[in-house]
């Protein structure tokens, strides 16, 4: 069957330009489009949806997209009961409620002796979407709403970084754990004369080559500081590894899980898109698959 994939892996990539415009151009083919929102912040999710509804007041074809989100893809599998110190339920009923609201969302704040201890956001009392619990003014937790009312996902927070993440399936179970990890990485830039990067740091040994009143042995010097250069420079990426619970089946990233959910989502005549920005981490793993990039 014919069909196109959107691969949604943040937000920065949906907001892109040449993400509205490769959807509006593969909404005129006439083929099934579904739009797979692989996120690790499950919130974001509720982004997604706005800016389909948005697109959809210009152009109504938009409701015709399939947005499949992780929670959907789990929603029927096994998992397993959390225990009440990973689960972390707050009950609203015991604290101070007050209500703000606009014309896009309604926020319910939860207050304790005066200070803040939980805030819901919602669409309407009807809709929940996400729940943040607060120690000392610090978000600690975030509960994460699907369209069902239920409670999809759970993030831990420290200091603001989200640490550990459960997706649940219907029945409340984990069935997926998302751990952030860090790691060092090596970038080796080649620097040369012709180099931005050589013009600036070796700026001084190219000003000595030239003066006038330098002897031999300070030219040579200066000569050889001047030549092409290897810089290694170091930095640390943040990445998720996901563990599922019916299985303990490990991916050591959060890009071989998505690959396995394509896998079982794509067909011989489906048409992939994903963002350019991870086109070199994805595509390596699927060499057989035609990719295009938004």
């Amino acid at each position: 069957m014919q069909q196109i994939i959107f691969l949604v892996t943040s937000l920065e990539g949906l907001h892109r330009p040449n993400f509205t415009q490769q959807l509006k151009q593969a909404l005129q083919r006439n083929v099934p489009i579904k739009l797979l929102v692989a996120l690790v912040d499950f919130e974001a999710s509720w982004t997604v949806r706005q800016f389909l509804n948005r697109l959809a007041q210009d152009d109504a074809r938009v409701k015709g997209v399939e947005v499949i989100t992780l929670a959907d893809v789990v929603a029927d599998q096994p998992g397993l009961t959390l225990t009440a110190e990973e689960r972390q339920a707050f009950a609203t009923g015991d604290h101070e409620e007050r209500l703000f609201a606009d014309q896009k969302e309604q926020i319910k704040r939860y207050l304790d002796a005066g200070h803040l201890v939980a805030e819901l956001r919602q669409v309407n009392d009807d809709m929940p979407m996400a729940l943040r619990q607060y120690q000392a003014d610090q978000a600690v937790q975030i509960d994460t709403y699907g369209l069902s009312g239920q409670v999809i996902g759970i993030t831990k927070l420290d200091n603001g970084v989200s640490t550990t993440s459960y997706l649940l399936n219907r029945r409340g179970e984990a069935v997926l754990r998302f751990v952030r990890h860090e790691r060092t990485l090596e970038h080796i830039y080649n620097i040369g004369e012709s180099s931005a990067m050589g013009e600036t740091e070796f700026s001084s040994a190219k000003q000595a080559v030239v003066a006038n009143n330098m002897t031999k042995h300070e030219r040579a010097r200066a000569e050889a500081n001047s030549v092409d250069h290897t810089e290694v420079v170091t930095a640390s990426e943040a990445y998720y590894g996901v563990l599922v619970y019916a299985t303990y089946q490990r991916y050591p990233d959060v890009f071989a899980f998505y690959q396995a959910i394509l896998d079982d989502l794509m067909t011989p005549e489906t048409q992939l898109y994903i963002d350019l920005a991870v086109n070199p981490v994805l595509s390596p793993r699927m060499p057989h698959q035609l990719i295009f990039n938004y």
